[in-house]
């Protein structure tokens, strides 16, 4: 159904979590939930009526929710995480246990973001379109039929504003200001510019901070906000039945990144190394810290400095730029029985970020990230619109993507601590080779090409029972066009290439001085005891003299391309039936895929193809759910089981000073979710989502991280639980009306989340990764807003994360090269005040 202009006036709470809007008529005896259009499914249909799970949200729920960016989107959808480790322009998006590890700027998430039904692919362009929103989907579940990009996870579409025709002139503006000297606005500006044939829209939003971490060694704060965008929407009626809309979107960041946080690991009491050495140097630390005794590779030890949650000593971290041009243009013909549709778009975007990875005042592991990417994509479709009992949607689908990548990551310009025998006796024979090792310098070129057919049918075989049948085969090309790892001084001199050039057996960035091979020089019992027992070799003794770095000469060569080609089939089958008109129950298979890709990460011996491509990963997934209505439509609970068999998925494993690319053998992931509305009064709105997961790798092998000196050690992690995936997760929205008057009336929402706990790396408690986690937590946030008579104004208070909740959105386990725990913490405690005018 088409909410009229009227009723769009009296909406005061938007939809949330059952896709909904509550609508309070103060006139009538009760209040009433109305369903909101979506179009999930490429048609227009209510909520209710689309056997898929689906949360969406209007503009009225995003403002009421205080939604500012990407990462506020979990905070009401159940089973759904977002992470920010690169600020609020590159969210990481996890749904249902399907998460995206891997850090890497050419990757692609199994997530799929669309800005206006055009597929985002570039990662680090997520939240660059989050502004003059209209509506909100969130699609949970492979979505392998009627989507330009196959995706494993779900579907995020963030649907734009676009004028009316013939609907008068509109103003918008938005102010605001709260703590960390934040600046927040909104403008929009619509009309007709020519009657009955073309109306135009210009938005403009901007939002800056100064940063909410404190750099102890002085300076600005860090993990600050500078982000402004312009949208030019021309909507242009051609003739009766044909139609265009073109936007035009640039955005721009230019913010200091995120500060990272070091937990250094190295236990200054934890060996008998050196004569107990590691007493004496532990209480010339010590201040009182519990944590006191702990150093990361150069020895700084952060955990004694008495550093806040949001506190550090930095000597590195930078800007945080992206740069994203956005074209998008939908050409639409509405005929009386078919629909024809075609959606182009072109993007033009660049990233760079200079990241104190290291989270010290030390140089251990200083990064340039930079990646420059252009895309194109062409969407036709046909749907029909046929009285009878069959429905179709049909299409075409080619999308091109260039990446080029070029990161710098300079380590130990501060050397290594000699303590590190003391703390990682096994890396003792790595010392020489890290005093002014300089930089490593990679450069990737990858070219992506998409082409796909799908088509769904609809099939209504009475008028309470149907079956929805899509297929979609997608050949997918990439290649790797040019890729070149090399080592430079801090200057930027040439030393050395690892990739193409190290002929060496070696795929690490030099071979150290140990003993026998898998003992370091200070490990003299261990050397000892391995070879007496036999499991130190003559082969291993003679590898005792391979020392020193393993790349070649410089050159600014590639290695030799590669290129890969997938072709798969994916669909769905489901079928629904509606036992009245208050409910109705589905059950579906679907199968969707994420595309391989090439390791963006670095390593230092060219690789075989079996060695440098992930294959693509595949979900088999099975669900049942409902959707319902109840005491007269002032109720709606809407609930799904689900069931994946989830084969290859991929995610970052980082080892010492290597990166891998990895695929997990396989995986299971079954869970529950609801979402609940309910309209207890006229003055008050509840509503509830619950998320359960339990997820489990069946089949997972990795390297031991702990045998610095050995890397065929694997540790066998069949049985743990999956990344970014806490077994219980929940919202809650309540929203009450206090004063109702002849000027206006004054409503107060509070509304919270709960995450469990959760691993951030697939080794969970294994191998040294105990830390690399997030205990359970909740966030509260809350909004008091005060709307005129005629909805033209409103003047709001907020305050997110209310209680000041210290918890981390990211962790990686960087023990093995550098000695420490690398954390990134979420946002501390935001409040505010805005304003709005309409007319």
């Amino acid at each position: 159904m088409r909410i009229s202009q009227s009723y769009l006036k009296k909406i005061t709470l938007g939809a949330s979590l059952a896709s909904l809007s509550y609508i309070p008529m103060t006139s009538l005896a009760a209040p009433m939930l109305e369903e909101v259009v979506v179009t999930g499914q490429k048609r227009s249909e209510s909520t209710q009526d689309t056997p898929v799970a689906i949360t969406g949200m209007t503009s009225d729920s995003l403002e009421k929710f205080g939604f500012a960016s990407a990462n506020d989107i979990s905070a009401q959808v159940p089973n759904m995480q977002v992470s920010g480790p690169f600020g609020e322009v590159q969210p990481i998006f996890a749904i249902r246990g399907v998460s995206m590890s891997d850090y890497s700027s050419n990757q692609a998430s199994p997530i799929g973001v669309y800005s206006d039904e055009s597929y985002m692919g570039a990662v680090y362009t997520h939240g660059m379109n989050f502004f003059d929103v209209e509506r909100l989907e969130v699609l949970r579940g492979p979505q392998g039929t009627l989507y330009g990009k196959n995706t494993t996870g779900g579907a995020i579409n963030i649907i734009t504003k676009t004028p009316m025709i013939d609907d008068g002139t509109h103003v918008n503006l938005k102010l605001g200001a709260g703590n960390y000297d934040s600046r927040v606005g909104d403008l929009g500006v619509e009309g007709t510019l020519i009657d009955e044939t073309l109306a135009a829209r210009l938005a403009y939003s901007f939002s800056r901070n100064s940063g909410y971490t404190e750099n102890r060694l002085g300076g600005p704060n860090l993990s600050s906000i500078d982000f402004q965008a312009l949208r030019l929407t021309l909507n242009w009626q051609i003739s009766e039945n044909l139609n265009n809309v073109l936007k035009l979107t640039h955005g721009q960041n230019d913010s200091l990144a995120n500060a990272s946080r070091n937990e250094p690991r190295g236990n200054l009491d934890g060996g008998d190394g050196l004569l107990g050495v590691g007493g004496i140097v532990t209480g010339s630390l010590a201040q009182g810290d519990d944590s006191s005794g702990y150093m990361d590779n150069t020895g700084y030890s952060a955990s004694s400095q008495n550093l806040g949650h949001h506190e550090v000593e930095d000597n590195f971290t930078g800007p945080l730029i992206v740069n994203s041009d956005m074209l998008v243009n939908k050409l639409e013909f509405i005929g009386d029985s078919h629909t024809l549709t075609s959606i182009s778009s072109i993007s033009i975007s660049d990233y760079a970020q200079q990241q104190n990875t290291d989270g010290s005042p030390e140089e251990l592991l200083e990064i340039r990230w930079a990646v420059d990417t252009t895309a194109f994509s062409q969407d036709l479709r046909i749907s029909s619109n046929y009285d009878g009992m069959f429905n179709f949607i049909g299409g075409l689908y080619y999308a091109e993507e260039e990446m080029d990548m070029h990161n710098e990551y300079a380590i130990y310009g501060t050397p290594p601590d000699v303590r590190v025998a003391v703390t990682y006796p096994g890396a003792t024979g790595f010392y020489p080779y890290l005093l002014d090792f300089g930089q490593l310098d990679q450069k990737m070129i990858t070219d992506k090409t998409s082409y796909a057919a799908y088509t769904q049918l609809r099939f209504d075989v009475t008028a309470d029972f149907g079956i929805d049948f899509g297929i979609r085969y997608t050949v997918d090309e990439i290649d790797l066009a040019y890729l070149n790892i090399s080592r430079e001084g801090y200057d930027g001199s040439p030393r050395g290439t690892y990739v193409p050039g190290n002929t060496s057996r070696y795929d690490e960035p030099f071979v150290p001085l140990n003993l026998g091979g898998d003992a370091g020089i200070a490990e003299i019992d261990v050397f000892l005891e391995n070879l007496l027992s036999g499991e130190t070799t003559v082969e291993d003794l003679v590898a005792t003299g391979e020392v020193g770095y393993t790349h070649g000469p410089y050159t600014t060569d590639s290695s030799t391309p590669m290129s890969a080609k997938e072709q798969e089939f994916t669909g769905k089958l489901g079928l629904d039936y509606r036992f009245n008109d208050d409910f109705m129950m589905y059950a579906s298979y679907s199968k969707g895929f994420r595309s391989g890709n090439f390791n963006g990460g670095v390593y230092y011996r060219e690789r075989d193809f079996e060695d440098a491509y992930a294959r693509p990963e595949y979900i088999d997934a099975y669900e049942v759910g409902f959707k319902s209505d109840f005491y007269d439509q002032r109720a709606r609970v809407n609930a799904a089981a689900f069931l994946y068999d989830y084969k290859d998925q991929q995610f970052i494993n980082v080892v010492g000073v290597s990166n891998f690319l990895e695929n997990a053998g396989g995986s299971t992931i079954a869970g529950l979710e609801a979402e609940i509305m309910f309209a207890a009064t006229e003055k008050l709105m509840l509503m509830m989502g619950l998320g359960y997961l339990d997820t489990e790798y069946t089949e997972l092998t990795l390297s031991d991280t702990q045998t610095l000196n050995n890397p065929d050690d694997e540790v066998d992690l069949a049985g743990n639980e999956l990344i970014s995936a806490p077994k219980v997760s929940g919202n809650i929205s309540i929203d009450y009306e206090l004063y109702n008057g002849d000027r206006g009336y004054l409503s107060w929402n509070v509304n919270a989340n709960y995450q469990d706990k959760q691993w951030y790396s697939a080794y969970n408690d294994k191998g040294g990764y105990e830390n690399i986690k997030q205990d359970a937590y909740a966030l509260v946030n809350t909004r008091m807003t005060w709307r005129g008579i005629n909805e033209d104004y409103s003047v709001s208070i907020w305050a997110k994360n209310l209680t000041d909740e210290e918890y981390d959105g990211y962790a990686i386990n960087l023990q093995a090269g550098f000695g420490f725990d690398y954390f990134q913490a979420g946002p501390p405690r935001t409040f505010g005040v805005d304003a709005t005018y309409k007319f």
